[in-house]
């Protein structure tokens, strides 16, 4: 049984750099990142009692910084802040929705993505940036998968009428 330095160095290794594009994904500074990355570690040695080695190592960590962007941008809303997410694409699909998303600009989706609910922004960055099957997206949430499902469904619905409208307005 691993001790809990070994543990928390591991779950370092295994998932630093995802934890860290995750993060930049949602809140767009490189300094901001750090910062919530950081703190999602030591929060994480902090819970460490309540970690199971079995689990899922990943899904652990991104809950807890789902929790920390979360909280951040409540702060930053409550100011009229809004954070910006990366510019970057999404994951290449076959569907027509897809190919539309994929000619647009990367501005244009990062704007599209800023204007949605904090549930459907996180579910889709999860999903789509990161890979993470439904089951983990669930677990990061704290929700049920159909729940999961259903913002990212209605998620990219809403994506596609934001971005279908500013494509009609230029």
């Amino acid at each position: 049984m691993e001790n809990r330095d070994a543990t928390l160095e591991r779950l370092v290794r295994d998932h630093q750099r995802a934890l860290f594009a995750f993060l930049y994904r949602m809140c767009g500074d490189r300094g901001v990142a750090e910062e919530l990355m950081q703190e999602t570690f030591v929060r994480a040695l902090r819970a460490l009692a309540r970690y199971r080695p079995s689990g899922d190592g990943r899904a652990w960590l991104f809950s807890i910084a789902v929790n920390l962007v979360r909280d951040r941008w409540r702060r930053q809303a409550k100011r009229g802040i809004m954070l910006p997410v990366e510019e970057a694409e999404l994951r290449a699909a076959d569907s027509p929705e897809d190919e539309t998303l994929k000619r647009l600009t990367h501005q244009q989706v990062r704007h599209a993505l800023l204007r949605l609910p904090w549930e459907q922004r996180t579910a889709i960055i999860l999903r789509y940036y990161h890979d993470l099957r439904y089951e983990e997206i669930a677990q990061v949430m704290a929700c049920p998968v159909g729940t999961v499902r259903s913002r990212i469904h209605h998620g990219l619905a809403r994506l596609k009428r934001l971005l279908s409208a500013e494509v009609i307005t230029r």
